[in-house]
């Protein structure tokens, strides 16, 4: 297992080549709120400009569990956010995607709320699309439709990274492997004591599979 400190984790995102989708699957008994938080913390004392998509309010409930867990939490409250669904504003939200448009409505408005991103190049975290994905996935023809305008467009574009947590208890295990079938990267998640693992479930490079990387919670805490 391969141990990895605040600077290394970035390194690592920074090794991921622009334009790529990366998962990182959990479930609902992991405190993936303090992954998340690593994450963004470690990719802002870095430079790289992030984008928070928030879904469903799924930020908010993130930020809660972080100040009841004591963490400060200004990592979010100045984080640019792109709201789709949801009531609550958390974060500088940027625009708001209404989740009873058409799919081509949505595309449009979360378009036009990232131009007002002033940077070439962002790392995007997006959560909630589980969520999401749980309210289409019975009608096949509109789990499609948001695959085509949501998901599968940016792929390959290079403005980009994505970054994808995804509660897999939250939708259906079909659902679930059309989604890795499409991400570039996926990865398990499992908390021991203080400490965050990832375990490469896919990965572009053959030699990756099956490996772990550790990395101490309280690094960019």
């Amino acid at each position: 297992m391969t141990r990895i400190n605040d600077e290394s984790l970035v390194e690592y995102f920074r090794s991921i080549k622009p334009g790529k989708d990366v998962l990182i699957e959990y479930t609902s008994k992991e405190p993936i709120h303090m992954l998340f938080h690593l994450i963004l913390k470690c990719l802002q004392k870095n430079g790289l400009p992030v984008v928070i998509v928030d879904e469903l309010d799924q930020l908010h409930v993130f930020r809660t569990q972080l100040r009841l867990a004591g963490m400060d939490t200004e990592s979010i409250d100045t984080a640019n956010v792109i709201k789709i669904g949801g009531l609550l504003k958390t974060g500088n939200v940027l625009g708001r995607v209404d989740l009873s448009k058409e799919f081509p409505i949505r595309k449009k408005h979360y378009e036009e709320a990232m131009r007002k991103v002033k940077a070439d190049y962002t790392v995007r975290i997006v959560l909630g699309f589980d969520k999401v994905l749980a309210m289409h996935e019975e009608e096949r023809r509109d789990l499609e439709s948001l695959f085509g305008y949501m998901i599968r467009p940016y792929l390959g574009d290079e403005r980009r990274t994505t970054v994808y947590f995804i509660n897999t208890e939250l939708f259906s295990e079909r659902t679930l492997k059309e989604f890795r079938e499409h991400a570039s990267r996926v990865f398990s998640v499992r908390f021991e004591e203080n400490a965050v693992i990832l375990k490469v479930i896919k990965s572009p490079n053959i030699t990756d599979y099956g490996k772990e990387m550790k990395a101490e919670i309280k690094n960019c805490g």
